[in-house]
């Protein structure tokens, strides 16, 4: 559960687990089962409790000072307790932003002799965020040996004062810089850490403006993030410094880089390319608002032919793919071929499909550098494009669209002629049950957006594996009916209810308004809001019209009327979780 919803079950689990503790204080007899936990175990769960508050604390902005760090009740509840927290020197090791001086040094003295991991935020304001004095913080970082990760948080003055004084030799292995304000490049020191630290091997740059590092902090890095605003020709200098580079991860730039989008991705008056040899890059990362940078970047970079290529554009509205036509074009050369004769294994093979028209996201991959690919080998795959959009306008007044409206409407069109995915096998569809828009937007509005559900099945003609997921029952009461997906050989269908009564379910109209009427709250009489994720008929429909397609469940709620006349046209086998209804 808490895999899926992180942030939620992440919160749930410390309020309980704080509950817990308050009711064990109050109630139980110290010689209790709870507290005479194994040790091991009760250390275990104080270690997820700290990972837990620490995951909360991710908005550095919006935080508020703290006197001591908040899971520190564990070590009150009793003896047994609090000697079980302070013999556990992993749960001392990592020091928050927000923390006071004094216990950033209990901190680390309590963590001994662990590698330690520091987070802090650098503040000389009194009146504004609360954070270390650059001069206490680099009292506590001169006189810290095993500080091994280390990331600072603040103003570009306020750093720039701490990194002024560090200027002995460091032995850190990861180094990250968020600095918050804009303004003309930032230059760190040439004399940072004495110009050694031989062991670093991750950096991240997280700013609004330009950071400008010696060249010697490069060298020995492996994996570098950036979501500083480099120039191309800048960062281009950058990562010929990281002869070592493995990752490269671009975020969020928002420099201007003049270069023409051209095959070479150079203006007609410069004489050559600016080029860079990375022998050991296996990975290429973009978040980005347009696929520009992506591609000009890539297309300069010389780089084994296994590394991966991965875009994750992010995008509000479109009016159409042209403008972006020819980046696209250049950007499908990225897309692997073969891996061997016949191997029949090369081009874009999965696609998927989450969400709807305010919000969701497309992604399509390919193979990896040595298997074909599946529904669930995209951070393997050697080119990866997903493109996500967030409340986008779409029509709620007529079947038209508007100029810019959500990229949902345009899929269809972008899988056809700018990503060329005719041999996608195997598509996933995935839709935000909670943006079941029919509460203001109307039949109408459900009706452009199954046609348009027909339109992006039509574009993928190749696809012999079909995933669906609760919500779904638009695209699959249109594959009997119009003839998509004419290879079509295996269907999982996915937390859905799957009752079969011999009719239809509600459509058009009657359906929306009885949608509308149960997420209010007030579902009509006879109709139970579950019914809304009811595929029975449509699944019906569509085995008896498939010869031979095989069906799997997977965590649906069946009926035995329903099962019985699935078998009765195709193979159907039941996941692991599966109950009859």
């Amino acid at each position: 559960m808490l895999s899926r919803t992180r942030g939620v079950g992440a919160v749930s689990l410390k309020v309980a687990f704080d509950a817990f503790t308050l009711l064990k204080v109050a109630t139980m007899p110290r010689s209790s089962a709870a507290v005479q936990l194994p040790v091991e175990l009760l250390q275990n769960i104080f270690l997820l409790l700290a990972r837990l508050y620490t995951s909360e604390r991710e908005d550095y902005l919006s935080l508020s000072s703290q006197s001591r760090p908040d899971w520190i009740a564990v070590t009150h509840v009793c003896r047994y307790w609090r000697s079980a927290a302070l013999g556990l020197h992993q749960l001392w090791s990592s020091i928050t932003p927000g923390l006071p001086i004094s216990w950033a040094k209990t901190m680390l003295e309590r963590s001994a002799p662990l590698p330690v991991h520091i987070d802090v935020r650098i503040s000389s304001s009194p009146g504004g965020l609360q954070g270390l004095h650059p001069l206490a913080a680099s009292e506590l970082l001169f006189s810290a040996s095993r500080i091994r990760t280390l990331r600072l948080v603040g103003l570009r003055v306020d750093i720039l004062h701490l990194l002024n004084h560090l200027r002995s030799p460091s032995p850190l292995e990861s180094l990250c810089f968020s600095i918050y304000d804009s303004g003309p490049p930032v230059q760190l020191p040439e004399t940072l850490f004495g110009g050694k630290a031989p062991n670093l091997r991750c950096l991240t740059f997280a700013a609004d403006t330009c950071i400008r590092a010696p060249l010697w902090l490069f060298k020995g890095i492996t994996e570098f993030t950036t979501g500083a605003d480099f120039s191309i020709l800048e960062l281009l200098d950058a990562l010929r410094a990281m002869p070592l580079l493995e990752v490269l991860r671009v975020q969020h730039c928002r420099a201007v880089w003049e270069e023409a989008d051209n095959p070479d991705g150079l203006a007609s008056s410069s004489p050559s390319p600016a080029r860079v040899t990375l022998p050991h890059l296996n990975l290429i990362s973009f978040r980005d608002t347009t696929p520009r940078r992506f591609v000009l970047l890539s297309l300069r970079i010389d780089a084994p032919s296994t590394v991966r290529r991965h875009l994750f554009w992010r995008s509000w509205a479109v009016s159409s793919w042209e403008r972006w036509s020819s980046l696209l074009s250049t950007m499908r050369t990225f897309v692997p071929r073969d891996s061997a004769p016949r191997a029949d294994d090369g081009d874009l093979r999965v696609a998927r499909v989450t969400g709807g028209p305010a919000r969701g996201s497309f992604a399509t991959w390919t193979r990896s550098a040595s298997a074909r690919a599946t529904s669930t080998s995209q951070d393997d795959a050697l080119f990866l494009f997903q493109i996500d959009w967030v409340e986008s306008p779409v029509d709620p007044r007529s079947e038209s669209l508007l100029e810019h409206s959500s990229p949902f409407f345009h899929l269809a069109s972008l899988c056809e002629t700018e990503l060329g995915t005719t041999k996608v096998q195997d598509l996933i569809v995935v839709p935000d049950v909670e943006q079941l828009e029919v509460t203001t937007r109307g039949v109408g509005m459900i009706s452009m957006t199954t046609m348009h559900w027909e339109l992006i099945a039509r574009s993928l003609p190749s696809v012999d594996s079909l995933r669906l997921h609760r919500g779904t029952s638009s695209l699959l009461s249109r594959l009997p009916a119009y003839d998509l997906l004419p290879r079509l050989q295996k269907l999982y269908v996915t937390q859905c209810v799957i009752k079969y009564t011999g009719e239809q379910q509600l459509d058009g109209l009657a359906l929306w308004n009885v949608k509308r009427l149960a997420l209010r709250g007030t579902p009509s009489p006879g109709f139970a809001t579950h019914d809304i994720m009811n595929v029975g008929y449509e699944l019906v429909e569509l085995v008896r019209s498939r010869h031979g397609l095989e069906v799997i469940l997977i965590d649906c709620s069946v009926d035995g009327d329903a099962l019985e006349t699935l078998r009765k046209h195709a193979h159907v086998d039941i996941g692991d979780e599966w109950v009859y209804i």
